[in-house]
């Protein structure tokens, strides 16, 4: 009880709304977008992307709220983001459920922006995502989220 207590307490602290760049071996921010494709005459295989989709990029419209649920697997990587685009003209409102023992995390997504939900999860990780609005206004969103190392 007090190690799920201490993994929610650290899922907590690590939820920062601000995208972070992605660095590289010496600690510097790439130049180049570290999505390179290789043309198949220079004879180079193209590998795949070593980040594993939670949530494909789905759009949702109507007045019901948006419900989703992934796990997170410790052998894809200790970390996710969760990216949400608000397409209309209000805030939503997300809850994040980790795991059965935890409180919500809740959030506010303001009208016609994104945000990014950074997670650490240092073993398998169930996550629930509830999307909603307050005044009963039409929800257009996209969502998506990937795990990576």
């Amino acid at each position: 009880m007090w190690f799920k207590k201490m993994i929610g307490a650290g899922m907590v602290l690590s939820f920062l709304l601000v995208p972070v760049n992605t660095l590289d071996a010496a600690g510097r921010v790439p130049t180049e977008p570290s999505s390179k494709v290789v043309s198949a005459a220079e004879g180079d295989s193209i590998k795949p992307d070593p980040n594993a989709l939670l949530i494909l990029q789905t759009h949702h419209q109507g007045r019901s709220a948006y419900t989703g649920s992934f796990t997170m697997v410790a052998d894809n990587g200790t970390l996710a983001d969760i990216i949400i685009e608000n397409h209309s003209n209000h805030p939503m409102y997300m809850n994040l459920y980790v795991d059965d023992y935890s409180e919500p995390i809740e959030t506010t997504i303001s009208k016609n922006s994104e945000k990014t939900v950074n997670l650490l999860a240092l073993q398998d990780t169930d996550v629930k995502v509830y999307i909603y609005s307050r005044i009963g206004h039409d929800l257009d969103l996209s969502i998506r989220a990937e795990q990576f190392r």
